[in-house]
């Protein structure tokens, strides 16, 4: 499924392809049946030692995280409930069996809003460091 650009986020779910159940009955979709977007992170350490003497050297490395700078969103609603509310007869309310709308599901249904935001390790936005080390 493709993201559509929508007010600031991306749509990752179409909310209209959702519905509420008949009173009484449960759902159709399976447990699990969505996964949130793809995670990929590029990391890279290059290293080289320069002998001294046969028991000193240097040691320089350097290491690349996300390399690629790629942006890791984090699922869409994570934390949050999606749904809320939307039964009734009033303004931007549904009977079950009608699609759901955006404003009805709450206006975050299904937008990517934020990325996985770690300071290291997976998640993170690029990195460098650099280092260069005396071993005696």
């Amino acid at each position: 499924m493709n993201p559509i650009i929508e007010n600031g986020g991306l749509t990752y779910l179409n909310p209209a392809a959702f519905s509420i159940p008949q009173p009484g009955t449960f759902g159709n979709l399976a447990r699990n049946a969505f996964h949130g977007p793809n995670f990929a992170q590029f990391d890279l350490t290059l290293g080289k030692k320069f002998a001294v003497k046969e028991s000193r050297n240097f040691e320089f490395r350097a290491e690349f995280y996300n390399i690629f700078n790629h942006a890791n969103f984090r699922a869409p609603g994570a934390g949050t409930p999606t749904v809320t509310n939307a039964l009734g007869t009033g303004p931007n309310q549904l009977q079950p069996g009608q699609p759901l709308t955006a404003a009805a599901a709450g206006g975050n249904f299904g937008v990517l809003n934020s990325t996985v935001s770690n300071q290291i390790g997976l998640g993170t936005n690029r990195q460098i460091q650099v280092s260069l080390r005396f071993n005696y």
